[in-house]
């Protein structure tokens, strides 16, 4: 399978803006092992989203916006917006 790896700016429940990093082509599971180590190369300092591949000849000259988030659980995402509290 093909994904790409997005650095996220905004995020809205399950759906993803921001910047391409770099297209991966293997399992969902090595794209968030990509993800994860790409995030740790930066100090933490960025979040990496797995989303469906981009197709374009320039990806990484665009903002990319309302993409699915395909490493995370929706489910979890939709606690940790409860749990924040008012």
């Amino acid at each position: 399978m093909r994904f790409t790896l997005l650095n996220v700016i905004e995020q809205a429940g399950s759906l993803v803006s921001g910047y391409w990093v770099q297209n991966h082509v293997g399992s969902l599971a090595s794209a968030r092992e990509a993800a994860r180590a790409t995030e740790a190369a930066n100090s933490n300092k960025i979040t990496v989203a797995v989303v469906p591949e981009l197709s374009s000849t320039t990806p990484a000259l665009s903002y990319w916006r309302d993409l699915p988030r395909l490493d995370v659980d929706p489910k979890a995402l939709l606690l940790s917006f409860r749990s924040r509290g008012p």
